[in-house]
Parts: C-alpha cells; sequence; structure tokens
C-alpha cells in the first residue's frame, strides 16, 4: 500500500491543500475560504492508498506554493507522482515549458504535443491537472478569452495576477 503524506493550511486569503509520496507531489489545490475540496477527494485519484498528515514530507511543497504566492518564481521543477494518460503527460510537461508570467492558448499547446487540432483535448487534460502552481494550467488560456478552470476562474485569474502575466484580469 502506497502512503500519501498531506498538509492542509491557510494562507492569506487561501486555503491550501499539498500531498506528496516517497516519490514526489501529488497534488496541489488551491481556494478561497471553504470551497469543498479536501485531501479525500484524492481518494478518486488513487488506488489503494493510506492517507497520514505530515507537514515535514511536504515541506518542500508549502515552501514553492508560499513563496509563489508572495510573487516569488521559485521554479516548480520538482518531482511528480501524478498518473494520466501519456497525451495528458505531454500536456502538463508541456504546460511547464510556459514562462512564469507568459501565457500559451489550448491552441499553442496542442501545437507542441504535435496535435494541432486537439485545442478540446489539451482542455480536459488540464482540467484533471492534480498540481496546480507546479503544473502551471493556469498560464493556459482560450484564444477568446481567459478559458476555463477547474478550481474556479477567480482563482486563475488570481494567479495570472500575481504573476503579472499580459492576461491579467
Amino acid at each position: 500500500m502506497k502512503t500519501v503524506y498531506y498538509y492542509e493550511f491557510k494562507y492569506k486569503h487561501m486555503s491550501i491543500r499539498a500531498a506528496s509520496s516517497d516519490v514526489g507531489a501529488v497534488r496541489v489545490n488551491i481556494g478561497f475560504g471553504k470551497n469543498g475540496h479536501s485531501i479525500k477527494d484524492m481518494k478518486a485519484y488513487r488506488g489503494e492508498v493510506e492517507f497520514q498528515r505530515d507537514f515535514k514530507k511536504n515541506k518542500f511543497l508549502v515552501d514553492i506554493l508560499k513563496a509563489y504566492l508572495n510573487g516569488d518564481n521559485p521554479g516548480t521543477d520538482i518531482p511528480w507522482d501524478v498518473h494520466g494518460t501519456p497525451f495528458m503527460l505531454d500536456v502538463w510537461e508541456n504546460t511547464c515549458r510556459i514562462p512564469y508570467g507568459e501565457a500559451r492558448t489550448y491552441g499553442e499547446i496542442a501545437l507542441m504535443t504535435g496535435k494541432p487540432k486537439a485545442a478540446r483535448a489539451v482542455g480536459q487534460a488540464l482540467h484533471r491537472n492534480q498540481l496546480l502552481i507546479i503544473i502551471p494550467c493556469h498560464r493556459v488560456v482560450s484564444s477568446k478569452g481567459i478559458g476555463g478552470f477547474g478550481s474556479g476562474i477567480d482563482i486563475k485569474k488570481h494567479l495570472l495576477n500575481i504573476e503579472g502575466s499580459p492576461f491579467s484580469f
């Protein structure tokens, strides 16, 4: 049985949940106030796991998240322990190539994956991203506006504003 270590905390006006395994980051979720998401929701994404509350196992994630939310660019090149199809993993890896403070469209990410007509599929892959900020899906926007975001448009706008993105709102 795999162990997932989680830590939930408040930072400024946000609720943050971080989880990791001995392999790498498993989940990052951010919301304003109580938004219904919790580490318990991860059970749908993981098979047989044991959950343990542990700050020390998540200190690296907590430090990155706090630095990021303070407006720093701490870098997010850390190991992941997430699962997805080969296409999803390709989308997530290409999304990580978007520089801090910049944005790309779903269509541009589709081109980067070698599937230029897969913009909608890119959106679906990003909707399943379990590592907010670490896999910066908030940097992917629609060609017609901000696009969607699984944690809510207000969070996406907030993250883009932190980075001073040209798509700031």
